[in-house]
């Protein structure tokens, strides 16, 4: 073999040798390597398993849980699925996507967005108020008002709108105060008016002055209790036993008609006795003759009792 062949023959071999060779080390190193690796710390974090609207309440099919790096975690992702279910989305949530602290919340925080207050038909108007106007700074949200014009021109006092619900006094719009909080003094107080009756208020503030008239807020739970069992009303009330009354507050009246005094107001669930008479005022509401715990004997409208196994 002449030897410019084996010359060649000698370099390929040691370069084919060298290349298996460092092939060889790489390979043992990288498992080494990998070997050696600590394992990825995972954390558990929840998800959308459907797309959640914005101002939806959570549900527990509409979550999971997932694990993903810890190294990926942002402070403010959900951790804890019980922590999310019943509360709301202050945005719309997609699929697959791991849900954020900031974008849920409470349903006594959502109340605190005013136009999540305003039913559905109706807008918010403000009225301008002085501390006389204003019923002394003493009105609150959720209370009920008449709003009453004394014209400029005329000075004739009419009442413009009766029995409107009142979502803010100047820029508090819940009913409850901060323990140790200031008095509020405002200058304006936030109504829920339908479509017509906001033009007749914004005409209204340029003709004269506006006084605002409070209700009592025991004739206001007790209208709604009403209104809530006024499918009822028709069935036969009855006349023996024990009632349990329905309202936050009920009124117990001296005779069977609202416009009788009232003798005693009692707290929901609280039980009364029947006496046995029943009667029906004018407006077809009928009265049932009771005794309270405190041995008081007095009426009460059978729209806002329940009996007292139902």
């Amino acid at each position: 073999m002449k030897p410019k062949k084996v010359l060649l023959l000698a370099v390929l071999s040691g370069i084919i040798t060298t290349a298996l060779f460092y092939l060889f080390i790489t390979n043992t190193t990288a498992e080494t390597s990998a070997s050696e690796q600590p394992p990825v710390e995972m954390v558990e974090v929840v998800a959308a398993t459907a797309e959640i609207p914005s101002d939806q309440q959570i549900l527990h099919e509409q979550v999971e849980v997932k694990e993903i790096p810890a190294d990926q975690v942002h402070p403010e992702m959900v951790t804890d699925i019980n922590s999310v279910l019943s509360k709301y989305t202050t945005a719309a949530i997609k699929q697959g996507e791991i849900l954020m602290n900031h974008r849920i919340q409470e349903k006594t925080e959502e109340k605190e967005v005013l136009s999540r207050k305003i039913n559905e038909g109706y807008r918010a108007i403000s009225a301008e108020v002085t501390y006389v106007t204003g019923i002394s700074n003493l009105i609150q949200p959720e209370d009920y008002v008449d709003v009453v014009l004394t014209p400029t021109e005329t000075l004739k006092t009419e009442i413009i709108h009766e029995k409107v619900r009142v979502l803010a006094v100047g820029e508090r719009i819940t009913e409850k105060k901060a323990e140790g909080a200031e008095p509020v003094v405002y200058q304006s107080v936030t109504l829920e008016l339908n479509q017509d009756d906001t033009v007749k208020l914004a005409n209204a503030r340029n003709r004269g002055e506006l006084q605002l008239a409070l209700y009592s807020k025991s004739d206001v739970t007790e209208e709604k209790a009403e209104k809530e069992v006024k499918a009822t009303e028709e069935k036969t009330s009855p006349t023996e036993g024990k009632v349990v009354t329905l309202p936050i507050q009920s009124v117990v009246r001296k005779s069977p008609s609202l416009k009788a005094d009232p003798i005693e107001i009692v707290k929901e669930e609280t039980t009364l006795s029947l006496m046995g008479d029943q009667k029906t005022d004018e407006d077809g509401r009928i009265w049932l003759e009771i005794e309270t715990t405190d041995k008081q004997k007095g009426w009460i409208s059978s729209r806002i009792i329940k009996g007292e196994q139902e």
